[in-house]
């Protein structure tokens, strides 16, 4: 167990990995200017996020139940995508108070990462958060796909300058 905890300890993501989350971050800027503009972007884009999630999931667990091996990690991992996601919910809102759409959109682009990218990932989220916030905030709505899209996206070029 040990052995599989370090050999996942890196930040760095595979090319699968990597062109997934050229394609999530297409949906994140659409809705995110949706959001922004009407701050509700369309439930098309949730749909998508849930689905895109579950196909990640089976993905990473496919490799599992044929080798046997791996499964401390992939455990670890969607334990803290659920974790995450409920803690960030609107009806939680231990992390950030999220309407469902952002949690979706937050778990899709999290299911492409390993267990120390998520982390890193949700530290970013609420850093980015931080600084957007005021800047995009009117009142009481507060449009999150932006910081989604911002977090992706510097977790992107990180790997691509680390690569």
């Amino acid at each position: 167990m040990l052995a599989e905890l370090a050999e996942g300890l890196h930040l760095e993501m595979t090319t699968y990995q990597i062109y997934a989350l050229f394609f999530l971050l297409g949906s994140l800027a659409v809705s995110s200017i949706s959001d922004i503009k009407k701050t509700a972007a369309q439930k098309e884009f949730f749909h998508f996020w849930i689905i895109f999630t579950l196909v990640m999931f089976v993905v990473d667990l496919y490799p599992r139940l044929v080798t046997g091996g791996g499964i401390t990690m992939f455990s670890a991992k969607w334990g803290l995508i659920v974790a995450f996601s409920v803690l960030s919910s609107r009806k939680v809102g231990v992390l950030f108070g999220l309407a469902k759409m952002d949690v979706a959109a937050v778990a899709a682009v999290s299911s492409l990462f390993n267990i120390y990218t998520l982390v890193v990932f949700y530290v970013l989220l609420k850093v980015i958060s931080l600084v957007q916030r005021p800047l995009l905030s009117s009142g009481k709505r507060y449009p999150f796909l932006p910081v989604v899209l911002t977090s992706a996206a510097v977790v992107l070029l990180s790997n691509l300058y680390f690569i």
